[in-house]
């Protein structure tokens, strides 16, 4: 019981990356690019080829980037890409209007993007941070001409998002109050992100949009 408190109080509460995937795996097929593929490992929810790409910083030592550049100057032909996911990335680069023009750009007529970004999240710096998106800041994104949006919804619910910001507030000191406080909220919050699943556009962490090609 102890060490599950302390998971709960200290652990992160987030699903795994299957969970913004798993649904969608069925349509991941042909070749299908990483964008922004930092060090997560998705090659068992894609079916087709997998081609991670990213930038590369002093002291990064990943080994699986196939494609070394930055996301608004892919180094691939016009449509190249059957799919392109883009998950949790948009938020670091300073360019996300150029970056998505470049997914567009390289991924074939019915081929689809899948992307997620922040909204009610603390700064978290991959070595940067930028921005935040509401979902029509999202839809705005992502309203080019040449997509058609199928989804653009709230992704895990409101005790995520306020776990991690309350467990932010609660690590700044380590008196005994703020240890306290870390037992009283940070535990039932925890608790309801497993057990839960309300949503709300007002208090998500993140949204996720699908979008397909126009032919």
């Amino acid at each position: 019981m102890l060490d599950y408190i302390r998971k709960l109080q200290h652990g992160d509460i987030f699903p795994p990356i299957d969970h913004e995937l798993i649904d969608l795996r069925s349509r991941l097929h042909g070749k299908v690019l990483n964008a922004g593929a930092g060090w997560r490992d998705l090659s068992h929810l894609v079916p087709g080829e997998l081609i991670n790409q990213d930038i590369t910083w002093e002291g990064d030592e990943r080994t699986h980037i196939d494609l070394i550049a930055p996301l608004h100057a892919i180094p691939v032909p016009d449509g190249s890409f059957d799919a392109v996911i883009c998950l949790a990335v948009l938020e670091h680069v300073q360019n996300p209007v150029e970056c998505v023009a470049e997914m567009v750009r390289v991924l074939k007529p019915g081929g689809i993007i899948v992307a997620s970004v922040p909204f009610m999240q603390p700064e978290h710096k991959v070595p940067t941070d930028y921005q935040r998106y509401t979902k029509d800041g999202l839809a705005e994104l992502f309203g080019s001409e040449q997509l058609s949006i199928e989804e653009n919804r709230a992704f895990f619910t409101i005790y995520h998002t306020m776990h991690w910001i309350a467990s932010e507030w609660l690590k700044m000191k380590n008196t005994l109050p703020y240890k306290i406080l870390r037992r009283i909220v940070l535990i039932p919050l925890a608790h309801m992100a497993h057990k839960s699943d309300l949503q709300s556009d007002i208090l998500a962490s993140a949204f996720r949009i699908v979008a397909v090609k126009r032919s």
